[in-house]
Formats: structure tokens, C-alpha cells, sequence
């Protein structure tokens, strides 16, 4: 009768490389890693199998499909290099990402324009911009502003006249801007996206940028019109109320992305490359 061998089974020359990779990939999205290992495991399976039927043992074969493929860590270098962003890819994202964002924050300055209007138009001018406590106008700038509104009874009303039509006015010309920067990210698209050039920064960080820049903003504006509130009854607190509604609505639009980005991220970009297979 013959003695079992006590001897353990050689570990598959193929599962060792598979172990191996996983560990130098660990840090890869597990999409990512999952397709990678399965199209390595099925190439190196494949081979193996080839190997077999041409009269290999089981562990040669697998044993010469491994050397004939390479090493895992040629792998792994291969993979990271492909993940190294070109510098012109990354100036097209910050470009086209910029104008969007650029563009957004824009418009929207240029929406709380509208509101200080119909603020000052409701509630009066002072409402929107008045002369802070201690304020003195002097009489050179009491001039001008007369002789630019002949029709003011007084120069404070002047003053106020011609501080709202700045705040108005400057708002609504960077919403212009805002509105040319979206056309000409939209231009941009369509003459990059049939060369296969258009790009943008993922969106969590564009929602994420947006979401820091709004709600920044956002406070800011507010706590700006409860000082006036406090300080002069209200007066002059309209140009920082009329900004709070815009930013909360945008805050609200992307945050809802944002989270939206955390919860489904997207799957990884395809990288283009084929494995690098030995033959």
C-alpha cells in the first residue's frame, strides 16, 4: 500500500499572481480592480490552458503562462502611469470647470441684482444702500451727486440714488459676463467634443467648489444684513438680503448633487491602454 504524501499541494502559480495584484492595487477603485483582475485571470487562464493541452502539468502550464505575461509589479507601474493625468487634460478641465462655475456664480450675482432693484423699488433706496452712522458726505461729493440728479431734494437722497444704480448696475453687468462665460463654455464643448478633448474636473469637486463657494458666500451676505438690521434699522440692508435667497437656492442645487456624488460615485474612466500581455 502506498504512503500518502505528506507534501502540501503547490500554491497555483496563477492565484499567487492574482493575490499579488490585488495587494499592489488596494488603493484602485474595486470597479476598477475587479475588471482588471478578471480580464488578467482570464487571460492568464486562457494560456494555461493551452499550455495543458500540449501536454503541461496543471502547475507548468500556469507556471509559464505567469513569466509569459510578466510580473505583477510591471502591472501595477503600468496602471499607475496610466492614471497620471496629461497637463493639458488637467488645463482643459480647469478651464471648462472654471467657466461653468465662473459662469454660475456669475449669473447668479447678477440675479441678486435684479432683487436689490425690486428691494429699492418696494421698500425704498435706503433700504438697499444708505449712509452708515457717523457717515459724513462731503460737500465736493454733494455736488456731484446733485448735478447728477437735478430732481433729488437733498444730497443724502442723491447719494442714495446713485449708490443703488452702482450696486444694481455692477451686479447685473457680471451677470452679462456671467451669461458670455456659459456661452463660450458651451462654445468650447461643441469644439472639443467631436476631437475627443472635452474634459471636466469630476463632478464631486466641481459640486464641491460650489458648495463651499455659496455657502460662503451665503453667510457672509447674511450676516452683513443682520448688521444693518441692527446697527441702522434696516437701512442699507437690501444689497446683502438680495444676495442670501441666490446662494441658498444654488447651495441648495448642489448640495443635492454633492451628496448625490458621494452616494453613486461614478464608475472610472476607461484608461485606454490593454493589458500587457507577453507572448
Amino acid at each position: 500500500m502506498t504512503k500518502p504524501s505528506s507534501d502540501p499541494a503547490p500554491d497555483s502559480p496563477i492565484e499567487a499572481f492574482l493575490d499579488e495584484l490585488v495587494v499592489g492595487m488596494s488603493t484602485r477603485r474595486p470597479r476598477r480592480l475587479r475588471h482588471l483582475v478578471q480580464e488578467t485571470e482570464a487571460h492568464l487562464r486562457d494560456d494555461a490552458d493551452r499550455a495543458a493541452a500540449a501536454g503541461l502539468s496543471q502547475y507548468q502550464a500556469e507556471s509559464e503562462a505567469v513569466t509569459r505575461f510578466g510580473s505583477a509589479a510591471d502591472l501595477v507601474q503600468l496602471e499607475d502611469r496610466l492614471r497620471v493625468t496629461p497637463r493639458a487634460v488637467l488645463a482643459r478641465q480647469f478651464v471648462s470647470t472654471g467657466l461653468l462655475l465662473g459662469g454660475i456664480g456669475a449669473v447668479a450675482i447678477g440675479v441678486s441684482g435684479v432683487i436689490a432693484a425690486v428691494i429699492s423699488r418696494i421698500a425704498g433706496a435706503a433700504k438697499v444702500v444708505d449712509v452708515r452712522p457717523g457717515q459724513v458726505l462731503s460737500a465736493a461729493d454733494c455736488a456731484r451727486w446733485l448735478a447728477g440728479d437735478p430732481g433729488a431734494v437733498s444730497c443724502h437722497d442723491a447719494a442714495v440714488a446713485d449708490w443703488v444704480d452702482e450696486v444694481v448696475g455692477y451686479r447685473l453687468l457680471l451677470g452679462m459676463f456671467g451669461v458670455a462665460a456659459l456661452v463660450a463654455l458651451l462654445l468650447l464643448r461643441r469644439r472639443w467634443l467631436p476631437r475627443g478633448r472635452w474634459v471636466m474636473l469630476p463632478a464631486i469637486a466641481g459640486d464641491t467648489i460650489a458648495v463651499t463657494f455659496f455657502a460662503i458666500g451665503g453667510l457672509w451676505a447674511l450676516l452683513l444684513g443682520v448688521d444693518a438690521v441692527v446697527v441702522n434699522s434696516g437701512n442699507g440692508s437690501g444689497q446683502w438680503f438680495s444676495a442670501v435667497p441666490v446662494a441658498l437656492a444654488a447651495l441648495a442645487v448642489f448640495s443635492v448633487r454633492l451628496i448625490h456624488d458621494l452616494r453613486v460615485p461614478g464608475a472610472e474612466p476607461p484608461q485606454g491602454a490593454p493589458l500587457p500581455a507577453q507572448s
